[in-house]
């Protein structure tokens, strides 16, 4: 069993953040929104006060997901849509 070291946990955080920017930029293009997304915080919700996504909204993120991430979402899926975090946590666990 291997340990961590600090520049790996670094590696991989500097990662998430990354993945995170992309993810809710994409949102952001994708919805048309008009907030720049270093204001939009990674565990924001993205109904009701947060991003105030609609159904035709969670439709546009499915398909967005589809073709960047290969990951699919499906009806039963929607914690996916808890936030930036939960939406990134679905798609790195089942990413291919």
């Amino acid at each position: 069993m291997s340990v961590a070291t600090f520049e790996d946990i670094r590696s991989q955080a500097e990662a998430r953040l990354e993945k995170n920017m992309k993810v809710k930029s994409m949102i952001i293009d994708r919805l048309g929104l008009d907030v720049e997304p270093a204001v939009v915080s990674d565990n924001q919700p993205l109904f009701g006060r947060g991003l105030e996504m609609d159904s035709l909204d969670t439709l546009e993120i499915v398909v967005m997901v589809n073709n960047e991430y290969d990951v699919l979402i499906s009806d039963d899926d929607f914690e996916a849509f808890g936030s930036i975090n939960a939406l990134v946590d679905f798609v790195e666990a089942r990413e291919v």
